[in-house]
């Protein structure tokens, strides 16, 4: 399977796929690094559009990144 970057569409928890939508390349996130802006994850296909496999690893890399404001090679973040 494919890996891609996914942007978070801050419309609700992090850890659902519909909340993600697909970007090529790197994503624009830019300081200072407060919130979520990107996961980088396996692709899915739900309903005709790509959706990003949010597993148990990921989540945890997801939550590592918010609490500590530090971004991880999965977990990209944004400003407030």
């Amino acid at each position: 399977m494919a890996n891609s970057w996914f942007l978070y569409d801050n419309s609700g928890s992090v850890n659902d796929p519909q909340n993600y939508d697909a970007v090529s390349g790197n994503p624009n996130c830019p300081q200072p690094k407060q919130r979520l802006c990107a996961i980088f994850a396996e692709v899915q296909l739900v309903n005709g559009t790509d959706r990003p496999i949010i597993t148990g690893t990921l989540q945890a890399e997801i939550a590592a990144a918010l609490a500590t404001k530090t971004e991880s090679a999965n977990v990209r973040l944004r400003p407030n």
